[in-house]
């Protein structure tokens, strides 16, 4: 057999390491970063664990976007409704993360939505997207490969978060994470419909004033006349409420109701605190009828 020539050796070996080096480039140069990050959590922006995750993810992308939405204290189901509502409101390619975790100790999931890339914990803070997107694929994040070499046992949580993060920021798919999560948690739903002569829903989003939005329509309101007084039930509570446009529509301290710029129903005592005065918050479920 004919030996070949040691030039022609390292001349084939040499095609061969650019080529795959070539392949490496364009396979990196393919993936997308993002330019913005959005995060939703309960941890004030200026704490020592969220000062740690935003540093890190700010020294690995010095020029990316971050916008910080504060969530109530502990309050999934609230941050729920913001990190769905981050999913739809912002571009395309966005990284949204949810960092909302009472108790801790929760798997943590990545997943993409709406062209949205997702990072949150797997404590039921996806359902209200996992709701408006179903059949969604989501991955555990647990390889060492997104987590900058290292285990997760091995991480800080901020630290996981932040390389989790960076991960997905950097264009990794989503589907190298880790294992599917093939059952995602989720809490139940309560989604406006007409049941009888009542109108079904609940409770997305109770504002620092303590007004109420709901996930009612406008399409399930437009045939009752304005100035209709509503009866509102929820558990053990019942109240009225007037149909008007705004919350002046009604005399001060008087409950109301109208359909809000988001064409949704939103709920409100004229200067007062309908969250608080009546026990009511993001997941309540209610029933409305004339």
């Amino acid at each position: 057999m004919k030996i070949l020539p040691l030039l022609k050796i390292l001349t084939i070996a040499i095609a061969v390491t650019l080529s795959i080096s070539s392949c490496t480039r364009e396979e990196n140069d393919s993936r997308k970063i993002a330019s913005n990050l959005v995060i939703v959590a309960d941890n004030e922006q200026g704490s020592y664990f969220m000062t740690k995750l935003l540093g890190e993810v700010r020294s690995a992308f010095p020029n990316i976007h971050i916008t910080y939405l504060q969530s109530k204290l502990f309050d999934v189901t609230e941050g729920s409704f913001l990190l769905k509502t981050a999913v739809e409101s912002f571009p395309e390619g966005t990284v949204v993360a949810g960092i909302l975790e009472p108790g801790g100790g929760s798997r943590k999931i990545v997943f993409q939505a709406n062209s949205r890339l997702v990072f949150a914990p797997d404590n039921t803070l996806s359902t209200r997207i996992f709701n408006d997107f179903p059949g969604t694929e989501c991955y555990f994040v647990e390889n060492s490969s997104v987590l900058g070499g290292q285990q997760a046992s091995e991480l800080a949580l901020e630290e996981f978060y932040a390389r989790g993060i960076c991960s997905l920021i950097s264009g990794i798919d989503v589907s190298k994470f880790g294992s599917l999560c093939s059952n995602p948690n989720t809490f139940a739903v309560q989604n406006p419909v007409m049941q009888g002569d009542s109108i079904l829903g609940e409770i997305l989003f109770a504002d620092t004033f303590g007004n109420c939005i709901t996930n009612i329509p406008e399409s399930l309101i437009v045939n009752i006349p304005l100035g209709t007084t509503l009866s509102l039930n929820s558990g053990t509570t019942a109240l009225a409420m007037k149909l008007g446009t705004t919350y002046s529509s009604v005399p001060v301290g008087d409950n109301v109701c109208f359909i809000n710029s988001s064409n949704l129903l939103e709920i409100s005592i004229n200067y007062g605190n309908f969250s608080s005065t009546y026990n009511l918050f993001a997941g309540s479920h209610i029933s409305i009828k004339p």
